[in-house]
């Protein structure tokens, strides 16, 4: 079932342990482990919005090559190396960090969720194809890294969990047309 079915993003987030009277963020950079100074930073914003984000969880997955324990330990944000199934988390939370991979986000606009992302500096894909796609769903907020600090984040995450994401929908079709 589509995650904006009725009912069903709230089973998935009763199946997932999600709590009802608060939020999820998930931040989540791949399995290249390059990921971990913007993980850093989003670990840092969530304290900084308490006012703005007073019951937001966020969970960060690492991916293999990021030890959880090398980051920082922070009330409300818990630490994992690995999520199965990470894209029916990504459907059941409230926002989304990640960095410019088309998949990810692509999943977030299937499933009509909030999210923040950090393409690569000189990654020609998320830099050009994938922020292309992205503006076309009218989805997701581009941010730069380099300029971004834990402030922006938490701005920007208050921001995007206070409004309604509605995209372009995704035809869903791909396949169905590449086949014929």
């Amino acid at each position: 079932s589509h995650p904006e079915s009725p009912g069903v993003r709230e089973d998935l987030r009763a199946g997932l342990g999600c709590r009802a009277d608060g939020a999820v963020g998930i931040a989540a950079v791949g399995g290249s482990g390059g990921g971990a100074g913007l993980l850093r930073r989003v670990i840092e914003a969530p304290p900084l919005a308490s006012a703005t984000l007073p019951n937001l969880r966020t969970v960060v997955v690492t991916g293999p090559r990021l030890d959880p324990d090398a980051l920082p330990v922070v009330d409300g944000v818990e630490k994992r190396s690995y999520v199965p199934d990470l894209h029916r988390h990504l459907a059941a939370c409230d926002l989304a960090v990640v960095q410019g991979g088309l998949t990810t986000t692509m999943e977030l606009v299937a499933a009509q969720r909030p999210f923040l992302y950090f393409p690569l500096r000189n990654h020609f894909e998320q830099q050009i194809h994938v922020r292309h796609r992205l503006d076309r769903y009218r989805a997701g907020r581009a941010m730069d890294y380099a300029s971004a600090s834990p402030e922006d984040i938490a701005s920007a995450m208050a921001d995007e969990l206070a409004r309604t994401a509605v995209y372009e929908r995704v035809d869903g079709k791909g396949a169905y047309r590449a086949a014929t």
